[in-house]
């Protein structure tokens, strides 16, 4: 390297303004396809258990007592309550709201699950 190459790289700006623009663009488009992919909520909360299945709208509130645990429909969200199963692994899942999401109770057999608009769909093949 001669010494005019040294001085050109030391008086260069590391970070430019098309630099800049460059990093808010990729930006907006990253938070514009997460407000995407999660914007549209889900719709239905299916309930399974052995010799019961029902749809609940999830935008409504409701309680669904179940022999062995109590299925919570409140503000978007669904939730187990009262497991009488000893792990209580489904009332320690929490609280779901998106599409695609559910909670297992094995002891009790029973399922929680979202589906709606807000499905995330994959193929392969």
């Amino acid at each position: 390297m001669n010494l005019d190459s040294i001085r050109k790289v030391k008086r260069s700006k590391p970070f430019t303004v098309l630099d800049g623009i460059i990093v808010a663009v990729i930006a907006a488009v990253a938070s514009l396809g997460a407000w995407l992919a999660f914007r549209t909520p889900a719709s239905v909360v299916t309930v399974r258990a052995p010799d019961y299945e029902r749809t609940f709208p999830l935008d409504k509130d409701a309680e669904i007592p179940l022999d062995g645990l109590t299925v919570r429909i409140s503000d978007g969200k669904v939730w187990v309550t009262d497991a009488n199963c000893p792990d209580k692994t489904c009332e320690h899942t929490g609280k779901i709201s998106r599409a695609g999401q559910s909670i297992v109770c094995l002891p009790n057999g029973v399922t929680v699950s979202i589906s709606g608009e807000g499905d995330l769909s994959w193929e392969v093949g």
